[in-house]
Order: C-alpha cells, then structure tokens, then sequence
C-alpha cells in the first residue's frame, strides 16, 4: 500500500487538497511603462485584498534586464506565496513573450493590457498560468520568428496585423490564450489619461479579475454578500448607517425604467430610506441567479397590489388598487466586499398597461393609417411566462399574416 491508498486519504474531497495548493497571500506585480502609474488602477486591485507590488518599465535598463527584475520580486516572495502579473503597454508586451516558457513557477496568472505586440496567435502558454489579453486599436504587432531549412533564427520580426471584432458582443478572439478586442483606444484602462474609457474599463477589470481569482483558487461569497446589502436596503428607512457603510464612496443604483436611484453612498442611502418599498402582501421570487468574480445578476418575479403610491416604480401615481406582476433583473456589482453599482431594469410599458395607465388599442392616428390596430405592449404574462419559462403566447405579436419573417 503507497501512501496514497489509505482511507484517511481517500475520504478527503477535492476542496481539501485545493486549499494545499492556495497561495497564504495573493500578490499583484503591476507593471507598466512610467515611473508612477494610475492609483485608480493599484487601489482597485487592493480593494479586492491583494498585495500590490509595482515594477516599472522606465528605469530598468534593457528588455532583458527589466524581465530578470519583473521575476526577481516575484521570486523574492515567500516561499508558499504565488503571485499574477498584471501588465499595460510595451510592458505587457515584454511580459507576454517571456512567460511562454516555463520559467517563472510562482507565477499563476497574467494578464496584458493592450500590448504593442503579442506572440504568435497560437502561442501555448504553460499550463500552471492563466494568460488573458485585452487588445485595443484596430492593429496589432505579431512578433513570428523566420525559419530557413527548417531550422528557427533568433531574429523576430514584428508584423502589422488586422484586430478583427471578435465573436458576438463580447469581443472574444480566437487565440491560444483568452483574449479580447474592445472598441476604443489604447490607454482605456488608466484612469488618468484621454484615452480613459469607463465601459471598457470596467468590462476588463471584471473578466481580469475573475482570471486572476481563479488562478489563486479563490473561493466566492458574492451571493452571500450581495443578500446581505439587499437586506440592509430594506431595513434603511430605520437603520440607515450599516447600508452606508457596505456601500463604496463612488458607488452608484440606477432603476433605469423610472431613473430613479442616487450616485455616492448618502444619495443611494438616502434612496432607499425614502423612496424604495415593497407593499404590505408584495410576493418576490428569485428565478435565477448568476455569479461572477464581482458581479452578481438575479433574475426576479415581483408580484404586488398598487395600493399606494410606489414612487421607484409608479412615481407621482396615486394608488390604482390593481395587481402588477413583473419581471425583474438586477445587475450588482461588488468592489472589496462593498457595493458599486446596482443597475435594475424591468418592462415599464407592462407596468402601465397593468396599473391602466395605457390602452394597447389607442394607437396613434399615424400609426392606425399604417395598419396597426395593437401596441406591442404584454401585461402580466410576460412575467409569468418568464416565471414558468413557456407560455402559449408565443410569437402571438410577431407574426404576421403571410407568414412574413426575416427578408
């Protein structure tokens, strides 16, 4: 009998032998060209609990001699330490071409923000690092070696290649690593400069994170915290300070269909002390729920009685007395365990057909002289439909006679 086969060992599940492959501290080595660089950028980092060591580009002599420092204060960390590397530039650049080889064994992760060049598409990276890349432009260096008889030279050679769009909305590229394309310029990411672009931003900092999380084994409580600023949100309007104090300083809640919520933590407090409530007898159902490294996405079914005013759906609405049903989806986003940004959207038009604000007959004169007898607005089956996940109704409104589809 080997070590191995033993009963003790054998009962052990999967999650005991991970956390003997954890890293005791989870370290950053960010590196970029300057001297100094975007605090914005190390402080999103520290928010999530990481030690942040930053390795500048400037100053550090030739390409080789800042790769061998790069490694250096990686390999300086303890010994059971484990540590990513996050990279901008003509850094990102120098970082991307000597991980391929296995030589760094403490690093799990790297992630290159918009490289002036990338190896070879096909590139393999070793297995024990995660490599993501978020390119920008609508060019990019291929850096290829030339072969003569077959045999590699040491000269590489830089070429100018076409940054397609990717596949679907996300912008994913068809490389050996993981790899994005994003619409905007380089730069995108640093705070401090032009070419600062908050969407892009934010997309890459979420999927970054979620690399680097995996590659530490990180384990996530997001649904559990997300849960617990929910109920802190409903309990304000007579405990406010525990919900101020899970909310980040730039923080944001937007209820896009009535643009109601507040920017900064007093104004979304102060929101939901006034002006967010559920009814007495209001029935809400969580239908789904999906989880990232710092995004939490509920989907939800809402049933209520507008037996008063309701001012962050229904503003300025006195009480209808009828019962609405909607579908709900809420968009959290977390930062260092605190919330910062909400974003909710549902189908107001429902909601007014419901409430009797809107008649789906009373279409504009235009419109009738055109043919339409109905707006394509549903009532409450659309939110049970989303509830049981069918309805009868199907494609009741977007057929039309004829059989007319796609031309």
């Amino acid at each position: 009998m080997n070590s191995f086969d033993t009963p003790w060992f054998q009962q052990q599940d999967r999650s005991f032998f991970n956390t003997l492959n954890k890293s005791s501290r989870t370290h950053i080595l960010l590196t970029a060209e300057t001297a100094d660089f975007a605090e914005e950028v190390t402080q999103q980092w520290k928010d999530e609990g990481f030690n942040v060591i930053y390795v500048p580009l400037e100053g550090s002599g030739s390409a080789a001699q800042y790769v061998a420092r790069v490694k250096q204060e990686g390999e300086a960390l303890g010994v059971s330490e484990q540590y990513a590397v996050v990279a901008f530039g003509d850094a990102a650049a120098l970082v991307l071409e000597s991980h391929i080889k296995p030589q760094n064994p403490k690093c799990c992760a790297l992630i290159a923000y918009y490289p002036n060049a990338i190896p070879p598409p096909m590139t393999k990276y070793p297995g024990s690092i995660r490599v993501m890349i978020h390119l920008a432009g609508s060019e990019i260096g291929v850096r290829t070696t030339h072969e003569v008889l077959g045999i590699q030279s040491s000269k590489k050679k830089t070429v100018k290649k076409r940054i397609d769009p990717g596949a679907g909305n996300g912008g994913t590229l068809k490389l050996a690593a993981k790899a994005f394309t994003y619409d905007c310029e380089s730069g995108f990411a640093e705070h401090d400069l032009e070419e600062f672009n908050a969407v892009a931003e934010r997309l890459a900092f979420s999927r970054s994170l979620a690399c680097v999380k995996r590659a530490f084994r990180l384990e996530e409580n997001l649904d559990t915290i997300r849960d617990e600023i929910s109920d802190l949100a409903l309990d304000a309007d007579e405990n406010p300070k525990p919900l101020t104090a899970r909310l980040h300083p730039t923080s944001h809640t937007l209820f896009a269909p009535t643009l109601s919520g507040g920017a900064g933590a007093s104004a979304i407090t102060a929101f939901y002390q006034t002006h967010y409530f559920l009814p007495r007898g209001a029935k809400t159902q969580l239908l789904s729920r999906t989880l990232d490294a710092s995004r939490c996405v509920d989907e939800l079914y809402i049933s209520l009685t507008h037996s008063c005013e309701i001012s962050w759906l229904l503003p300025n609405i006195p009480a209808t007395n009828r019962k609405i049903e909607i579908a709900v989806v809420s968009i959290v986003c977390l930062r260092g365990g605190k919330l910062e940004s909400e974003h909710v959207y549902w189908d107001q038009g429902s909601v007014l057909m419901q409430a009797g604000l809107i008649d789906v007959k009373n279409v504009p004169e235009g419109m009738k002289k055109k043919g339409v007898k109905r707006l394509p607005v549903v009532g409450a089956e659309g939110a049970r439909a989303a509830r049981r996940g069918s309805t009868r109704e199907f494609n009741s409104m977007v057929e039309k006679k004829g059989g007319e589809g796609k031309k």
